[in-house]
């Protein structure tokens, strides 16, 4: 029952004020039960208990990513890039989100389409710099180049970006079968 956790919670952050979990335990049950102004703010408090700590913007993305709210989402997972500069994985996940917005939301003009897919490869291609052989982001890198070709309108371009999103595509799929075979 929150409502009982919820007292139990705030005692916690009392206890610790500088602990994240605790505020976001006690967001989550805000979140739950439909309070998601109080629930923003107790997410954003968590977060500034510890604003050096990377992973707190990830949680705050996260929530912002179940609200909608693809410009607090990207805003928080930058601010995570930037405090982990060479993690892949900080890198491929700007790229997931890049893809998952421009794909799915058609409410998007093709130019906002692009400038989101250009800023989602930019990342895939971060990720594979730090990590040559990071196969979820040749994957992503795969899937937006495919996703660019349906914003760009030169057909021939097209065509070069969907094999170019292919080969991509192709090269993850035989790492993973490599893999897998070792």
């Amino acid at each position: 029952d929150p409502t009982q956790a919820e007292p139990v919670v705030q005692r916690m952050i009392q206890l610790a004020p500088n602990e994240p979990t605790n505020y976001f335990q006690l967001a989550k049950i805000y979140e739950d039960s439909g309070e998601y102004q109080l629930a923003e703010e107790t997410y954003l408090k968590g977060r500034d208990a510890k604003p050096n700590d990377p992973t707190v913007y990830l949680t705050v993305a996260a929530y912002y990513n179940r609200q909608g709210d693809y410009d607090k989402l990207i805003e928080n997972i930058k601010k995570n890039i930037e405090l982990e500069p060479n993690n892949p994985e900080a890198h491929y996940r700007l790229a997931t989100y890049s893809w998952d917005k421009a794909s799915r939301d058609f409410r998007l003009s093709d130019k906002e389409k692009l400038q989101i897919i250009l800023d989602g490869l930019a990342s895939a291609d971060k990720a594979l710099s730090l990590k040559e052989d990071y196969v979820e982001a040749m994957t992503y890198k795969g899937l937006l180049l495919r996703t660019r070709a349906l914003v760009e309108k030169d057909p021939k371009f097209q065509q070069e970006l969907i094999r170019e999103g292919t080969e991509w595509g192709d090269k993850a799929n035989a790492m993973r079968k490599a893999r897998a075979g070792n």
